[in-house]
């Protein structure tokens, strides 16, 4: 986010701002109403539903309390995972939630290692996708230098609801100087390679000019494969790879503060959700034509500092320059893009299953999109979460807003 942005959000959420209510839920999808208002989206703004669709399925799409957390930054789990939702906390906790109830022991504390000043903390994580038998996931945090940090750990064999401290192992740590434009998230693309988000190293206006510097990870997203025993090596593939000055981790560069951004999980595109300077906040869509299994080709160019969205912001020229499919005006009220997902959970029906779903943090509105090339058509829908710090999707592919207010809620019907 940017600094801004992100000082409003820590003094929101340290006075307990109240945000939009909902209805609870619990993995067998038995609701109880809270003392909020249920907040639900009518069929006009999601979607008519078929006439042969059931009763459950006319429902309005509206917001299930999962749970309220201390500053939630995030929502995980492996895939095929059906009980367990894993929050982040930008303290340094992650909570598991297991058939509905917030487990009173943390899957894993490492607040020790995390520093939360500026736009630092324990920002996401993301499991291995052999997990099961593997044990290992890792997380994205800011060390105690302020530094973009990767690490893995083991879940311990006894106990799939514990992780084991004593496993950490360094993947890469990124030197930054600031305490904003941290970047903050960490996937696994449809090709099982690690996929990391670094903002440009902070400061207005990249003043660095670290974004399309490609000798610099700084501004950029780049793609690894982690080492068991800590480290990463280059996979052979990557786009940057044997060129003379370039860093051959980059897989994408000209990225200001790309806090969130996502794979499809059905057809593999990318979606990125790039923060802007003091105009735009812009979505960035690079469909996939690689199969299901691989990930978009790699080596683009998003345009920053050169471009602020479609606009030209510092001078000189941005190779290949990609602008972006969505773009909102800060004059109306956006701040902080949250990037978020494309939906594949069936049961929201044909208004919302392949749309993707984002928001902001100062624009509570929860927002749909057709993404294709060239410019995106996206419009609102009923629900609104305050503070909003991210997306998340569960191991069946649900998606989950989350609110660093405190509450994270399922997308739901049920």
């Amino acid at each position: 986010m940017g600094a801004r942005s992100l000082r409003s959000l820590l003094a929101l959420a340290l006075a307990g701002v109240a945000v939009g209510g909902c209805s609870s839920e619990d993995d067998d999808g038995a609701m109880g109403q809270t003392g909020d208002r249920t907040v639900t989206q009518s069929p006009a703004a999601g979607g008519q539903a078929d006439r042969g669709e059931s009763a459950a399925a006319r429902r309005p799409v509206r917001l299930l309390l999962l749970g309220r957390f201390d500053e939630p930054t995030y929502l995980a789990a492996p895939r095929g995972e059906r009980r367990r939702r894993f929050v982040v906390e930008r303290e340094g906790r992650i909570r598991v939630v297991r058939g509905g109830r917030v487990l009173d022991v943390p899957f894993l504390d490492m607040s020790d290692l995390v520093t939360t000043g500026g736009e630092s903390g324990l920002l996401s994580m993301a499991f291995a996708p052999d997990y099961e038998t593997s044990r290992r996931f890792y997380v994205y945090y800011t060390d105690s230098r302020g530094f973009p940090t990767i690490d893995s750990f083991l879940r311990s064999e006894s106990s799939p609801d514990r992780a084991l401290p004593e496993s950490r192992r360094n993947v890469i740590s990124v030197p930054h100087q600031r305490f904003n434009h941290k970047g903050g998230q960490i996937q696994f693309g449809p090709d099982g390679r690690l996929y990391a988000a670094f903002g440009d190293g902070g400061g207005g206006g990249d003043p660095d000019r670290n974004a399309q510097d490609l000798s610099q990870i700084l501004g950029k997203m780049i793609r690894i494969e982690p080492r068991p025993q800590g480290g990463y090596s280059i996979p052979a593939d990557n786009p940057f790879r044997g060129r003379a000055g370039a860093r051959p981790e980059v897989y994408a560069y000209g990225l200001r503060n790309p806090y969130r951004f996502s794979f499809d999980r059905a057809g593999g595109a990318l979606t990125i959700g790039d923060v802007g300077q003091d105009a735009v906040e812009e979505i960035d869509f690079v469909p996939n034509l690689a199969g299901a299994r691989r990930a978009p080709r790699g080596g683009y160019n998003f345009g920053w500092s050169i471009f602020e969205g479609r606009s030209p912001y510092n001078s000189g020229s941005a190779r290949g320059h990609l602008p972006p499919v969505i773009d909102h005006s800060q004059d109306e009220g956006f701040c902080s893009i949250i990037g978020g997902y494309v939906i594949r959970d069936r049961s929201l029906g044909r208004g919302w299953f392949g749309r993707y779903v984002y928001g902001d943090f100062c624009q509570p509105t929860i927002r749909l999109a057709r993404l294709r090339r060239g410019r995106a058509a996206t419009r609102s829908t009923r629900l609104r979460v305050s503070n909003l710090a991210s997306f998340g999707e569960d191991g069946r592919g649900r998606v989950y807003a989350v609110s660093v207010s405190g509450p994270v809620y399922r997308i739901g019907r049920r």
